[in-house]
């Protein structure tokens, strides 16, 4: 493969596994390793990857994580994809959840949220589904880089503010969709940013949000952080806006 045509994904900075393995495959595909708040692997601006291991993925059913995060997955990405790591024997054996709550929550994952369910063996395998994926959706014979936000010459004006809410931090075409139908001009939404303040606890940990963006889902104080350093530069905590710990 040539020089233009090495594949690039971006990693959450917590998949350390992964990145060791992906180490090894430097000649055809590369990563950046970034804090995402959703998804763990992020191939293009449209499709992205959780990755759960078995017993992770059986933890998460139970403490209720795993809809959550496949939600705002699925309302991050256009094409939302969980690859589900060694549902092996020892998982369904040593868990105490019932085989038929297992294989009715990967059900509803399928049929209902329409995430498309990829299961792999180990780590290494899921490399190598990472790689086909991102040369499906990379490999195309311009050998255009992955994640290049190129406007299309026609487009609506809706269409057009969308696509600079997308170059927002941690925001896909859904969120930005989300938000121009909500506030019509990438203005207000700038608006509707600077103006939702970060709510800490006593211990001055960030907590939640209040202000316009707090009644949209998928839109926390990480999101809110981010994009207020980005917009209008670096802004001083409130202790006005400090709540309690529940703990």
């Amino acid at each position: 493969m040539s020089q233009n045509k090495i594949l690039h994904v971006i990693i959450d900075h917590r998949e350390n596994k992964l990145k060791t393995i992906l180490d090894k495959k430097k000649d055809t595909i590369t990563y950046e390793s970034k804090q995402l708040d959703v998804a763990d692997i992020v191939i293009t601006n449209d499709v992205a990857i959780e990755r759960k291991e078995g017993f992770d993925f059986v933890s998460s059913i139970m403490d209720n994580r795993l809809f959550d995060q496949l939600l705002r997955l699925k309302e991050t990405y256009d094409y939302p994809i969980l690859i589900l790591e060694g549902l092996n024997d020892e998982v369904f054996e040593n868990t105490g959840m019932k085989i038929s709550s297992i294989y009715g929550a990967l059900s509803f994952i399928s049929y209902k949220l329409g995430i498309s369910v990829i299961p792999t063996r180990n780590i290494e395998d899921t490399a190598i589904v990472i790689e086909r994926i991102a040369n499906r959706e990379q490999g195309g014979k311009d050998g255009m880089p992955i994640l290049s936000r190129k406007a299309p010459k026609e487009m609506s004006k809706k269409e057009r503010r969308s696509f600079i809410i997308e170059g927002l931090e941690d925001i896909g075409p859904k969120k930005a969709k989300t938000l121009i139908e909500k506030y019509k001009t990438p203005y207000q939404v700038f608006k509707a940013i600077r103006h939702t303040e970060i709510l800490y606890t006593r211990t001055g940990n960030p907590k939640s949000i209040q202000g316009p963006l707090e009644d949209l889902t998928g839109f926390g104080w990480k999101f809110v952080e981010k994009n207020q350093k980005i917009l209008f530069g670096k802004k001083k905590k409130s202790p006005q806006k400090k709540i309690n710990d529940k703990y």
